[in-house]
C-alpha cells in the first residue's frame, strides 16, 4: 500500500473535503520516507484540535467526546449566542419526543392484528419488546447525530 493510501485511511475521522486538502498539504513529508505515517497523522489531527489517542479507543469514547464537546460548548459564549444554543437543544429535544408518536401508532396497529390472529399475551409482550428496543435504538442514533451536528456547529 502507498504512503498516501495509508495516511488516507489514517485520516478517515476527517470531513473528506478536509481530508482531501490535509493530502495537499502533507505531500512534502509523504515524500519522505523516514517521517512515519502515524506521526503525519498526529500532525494532522493536532493541527485540527483533534486528540489522536482518543479517536484509537473506539465507539464508546467517541459518545465521551461528543458529551464533553457539548458541555464545553457553552463555556465563553455570550448570552445571545447561549439563547440561540439553549432554543436549539428545545428543538432537539421536542425532535426526539416528536419520533415516539409514529412508533406507538404502529405498535397499535400491529396490537389489532395481533388480537385477530391469536389471544395469546405473550404475542403482545414480544411485538411490544420489539418496538420498545426499536424506539431505543432510533432514540439513541438520532440523539447522538443530532448532538453531533450541534457540536459541530458552536464548537468552531
Amino acid at each position: 500500500m502507498k504512503r498516501e493510501e495509508k495516511l488516507f485511511k489514517e485520516l478517515k475521522y476527517l470531513k473528506n473535503d478536509i481530508r482531501n486538502s490535509e493530502m495537499e498539504s502533507a505531500k512534502e513529508k509523504l515524500d519522505n520516507p523516514k517521517i512515519p505515517i502515524k506521526e503525519i497523522a498526529i500532525e494532522v489531527y493536532d493541527r485540527r484540535g483533534i486528540d489522536y489517542n482518543k479517536l484509537e479507543k473506539g465507539s464508546f469514547n467517541n459518545i465521551e467526546t461528543l458529551v464533553s464537546d457539548f458541555s464545553n460548548s457553552f463555556k465563553g459564549k455570550d448570552k445571545k449566542t447561549t439563547r440561540k444554543m439553549i432554543l436549539e437543544l428545545i428543538y432537539i429535544l421536542l425532535i426526539v419526543i416528536l419520533l415516539k408518536i409514529p412508533f406507538d401508532l404502529v405498535n397499535d396497529i400491529g396490537y389489532e392484528y395481533i388480537e385477530i390472529l391469536s389471544t395469546k399475551q405473550l404475542y403482545y409482550n414480544l411485538w411490544n419488546i420489539g418496538f420498545l428496543i426499536l424506539y431505543t435504538i432510533t432514540f439513541i442514533a438520532t440523539a447522538i447525530v443530532l448532538l453531533r451536528n450541534f457540536n459541530e456547529k458552536y464548537n468552531k
